[in-house]
């Protein structure tokens, strides 16, 4: 008779990217929505939730202040429930980002990580230019969701982002086919890959969630990251 290893469950006690922060970008619109999301984490055994509302120069420009009076507010109304907010943000690959780099206008993640993103569809002229700007900061920059951009088509080019210095946060609910199965086969190979450094829920809504829980207990996700060195504990 032949045995097989019962997996467990991948429980993260942490997650590094969200959009709860009600009604300054494309997240929850609602303080009810956020709490109601929040509850959902706690459910499935997160401790930590690290939020990150998008900040865009064209559409989201939330200054730090914006972001930070809105936390305090999501703060207070959770206070009673067993879980710990932190407040980041994911910053877009644009000329309002560089100035932020230079004038140390930012949120990082633990005062180690910069969340950033790109166009989805073109690669930043500046790109490297950028890397090593956060680097020079004494930031160590983490790209979200890399297996998203479309103008990623050569997977070589994950391996020289690494080469750089970048560590990539990819979308959980990417392996469940969310975005589409391009994005679900590029997650895939990071994951055999070994490349992946962070796991991020990207929740903007409890549809997010309802797929998350089903992918985190799927024994074919927890297969493909478990070799992986996913910091998330870790912050």
């Amino acid at each position: 008779m032949i045995f097989f290893k019962k997996l467990k469950p991948l429980y993260l006690k942490t997650d590094i990217h969200s959009h709860l922060l009600p009604g300054i970008d494309d997240g929850v619109k609602s303080l009810d929505e956020s709490i109601e999301i929040i509850k959902k984490f706690i459910s499935l055994g997160y401790k930590k939730l690290i939020i990150t509302p998008h900040v865009m120069e064209d559409t989201y420009n939330n200054s730090t202040k914006i972001i930070l009076n809105k936390f305090k507010e999501l703060q207070n109304a959770v206070k009673n429930l067993d879980i710990e907010l932190d407040i980041s943000a994911e910053y877009y690959a644009d000329s309002e980002f560089l100035k932020r780099i230079e004038t140390g206008d930012l949120l990082p993640i633990n005062d180690k990580y910069l969340l950033f993103e790109t166009s989805y569809y073109e690669k930043p002229i500046n790109l490297e230019e950028i890397v090593f700007k956060i680097q020079t900061k004494g930031l160590t920059p983490v790209l979200a969701h890399p297996e998203r951009y479309r103008y990623i088509e050569d997977l070589d080019d994950y391996k020289k982002l690494k080469d750089l210095g970048v560590l990539f946060q990819c979308n959980i609910n990417s392996f469940g086919g969310f975005y589409g199965k391009n994005v679900q086969k590029k997650v895939k190979y990071l994951a055999k890959q070994h490349m992946i450094d962070f796991l991020g829920s990207d929740c903007h809504s409890m549809k997010y969630m309802d797929l998350l829980e089903k992918v985190i207990k799927n024994k074919n996700f927890i297969k493909l990251i478990e070799k992986n060195s996913i910091k998330n504990n870790s912050i």
